[in-house]
């Protein structure tokens, strides 16, 4: 099969699996990415109020879309979603210069399939950006090592410096390049024109928050998040302990996003660490293994010691060097039958991961929006917490006014009242008249059924620490939207 028409299907198929796991909504910190797109996306070019708004870098195209487009699940997830299968195009494309025609189009099929890829394609992160951005800029430098040409070293950096304007920590990576000089090749004045690059793409933030009235908002804002400060809100596992030092390790062979590819990709790095083909091999096999220590228990204060949480996204700087390292090793050093075997289990991998996935958070609220519809209230009240995601369900312009339900208030006349908590749900029964509209209660996901699970529970308690299990109950616990027509 000709090289274009294979990187097509596997394009395609990739597109597929995203749109048939698609995430969209998740709830936590895309909340404040979608405020900051629509905000901008109505010309309100205020400096951002936190470290959130200020990564330009992807709330920026989503205000582009927003205003072209108007705010829809598919305009949130857009960017992401074509940054993912951008990464796959890298994948191949580059893995064809690093490795070879087979190894490229082995490599893209991997990221095609890599669930942690695909969850995070259909939700508005800076994941998918940082993975695109990042994975170029190194490879990129890769190919100027072996072909010495000053421009792919200016685009390694422009591209590294693209990847830190969507999330600052991807500019971490640059740790590797000391482990790189003193293992792989010294440094050469050539390597300059990597910081030039790298300045040049970071000046653009400064340059954006500039004309909005403050060009150092992203520094101010990014020194001040409790990851810096050292308070153990974002600090995972804080201490030299048992699980300090062994959560990196366990996370590699349990971590749900990762299905079975770290299972394969880890001796990989080490036999390619302790015997590389070639310059490339052990490069890529270098910053993997650095790379993924140092996210793991390397700091991100300048005054202290301040571990990242040790979240999976966080290592998308390395994931296409991953996939290039793992494609040359499937498609030059095993069978073919050993390959097809290969990729088999980790497509399977791939496919339990993703249906384990905790789903859309905002279908609850397109089933509430439907309700409304069908009843067509002049008003609607809500609890604070629920306003934002049945504000993005209507896409921003409900055909009722909505109103913040506060504690102990009367809502008003003729309305439709939408309560979750148990003390409002009795407040509202209360009222003389009061009839239920709806009652929707929250999905029963596969994610959810698994965590009630003994055998899970089991599995999580060998796996994960204690402090993690009151999330696990929360995520567990029932929840219905209540709606409620009040005369």
């Amino acid at each position: 099969m000709a090289a274009p028409t294979a990187l097509v299907l596997i394009l395609g198929g990739a597109a597929v699996l995203r749109l048939v796991f698609f995430t969209g909504y998740h709830g936590h910190d895309d909340v404040y990415y979608i405020q900051r797109a629509l905000e901008l996306s109505r010309d309100a070019a205020t400096p951002p109020a936190t470290h959130w708004a200020a990564r330009i870098g992807l709330v920026g195209p989503t205000a582009l879309l927003y205003r072209a487009f108007g705010v829809t699940p598919l305009t949130t997830s857009a960017f992401p979603f074509a940054c993912s299968l951008l990464g796959v195009v890298a994948a191949v494309i580059l893995g064809q210069r690093l490795y070879g025609a087979p190894a490229g189009l082995i490599a893209g099929l991997l990221l095609a399939m890599f669930p942690m890829d695909v969850i995070f394609a259909s939700t508005l992160f800076p994941t998918e950006p940082v993975m695109l951005f990042a994975g170029v800029g190194i490879g990129c430098f890769l190919l100027a090592e072996r072909e010495r040409r000053p421009g792919l070293y200016l685009a390694s950096g422009l591209s590294l410096g693209l990847a830190a304007v969507a999330h600052e920590v991807a500019i971490l990576i640059v740790v590797i390049y000391p482990v790189y000089g003193l293992v792989v090749a010294r440094p050469i004045r050539a390597h300059l024109g990597v910081v030039a690059g790298l300045a040049l793409a970071i000046a653009l933030d400064p340059m954006i928050h500039g004309a909005m009235g403050n060009p150092w908002a992203r520094i101010a804002l990014s020194s001040g998040t409790t990851i810096v400060q050292q308070t153990d809100v974002e600090v995972a596992y804080r201490g030299v302990n048992a699980w300090w030092l062994a959560e990196p390790a366990v996370r590699l062979f349990v971590e749900r996003t990762f299905g079975l590819f770290s299972w394969v990709l880890a001796p990989v790095v080490v036999l390619r660490l302790w015997r590389p083909a070639d310059q490339t091999d052990r490069s890529l096999a270098l910053i993997v293994a650095a790379g993924y220590l140092w996210f793991a228990y390397g700091t991100v204060s300048p005054t202290g010691y301040a571990p990242l949480a040790r979240l999976p996204r966080y290592v998308a700087p390395l994931v296409l060097p991953a996939m290039w390292l793992l494609g040359r090793e499937l498609a030059e050093r095993v069978r073919p039958r050993t390959r097809i075997a290969v990729l088999s289990a980790l497509a399977a991998s791939s496919v339990v991961c993703l249906m384990l996935d905790s789903g859309n958070a905002l279908v609850p609220y397109e089933q509430l929006r439907a309700a409304l519809a069908h009843a067509q209230p002049t008003h609607v009240a809500i609890e604070s917490g629920q306003e934002f995601p049945l504000l993005l369900a209507e896409r921003f312009h409900p055909r009722y006014r909505l109103v913040t339900l506060d504690d102990g208030a009367a809502p008003p006349r003729d309305s439709v009242v939408v309560v979750t908590s148990d003390a409002a749900r009795a407040r509202i029964q209360a009222l003389p008249g009061a009839a239920l509209l709806a009652r929707i209660a929250s999905p029963d996901t596969f994610h959810v059924r698994l965590l009630r699970s003994r055998l899970a529970l089991a599995v999580l308690h060998a796996t994960r620490p204690s402090s993690r299990f009151e999330t696990y109950a929360g995520k567990t616990r029932p929840w219905a939207l209540w709606a409620y027509r009040v005369p």
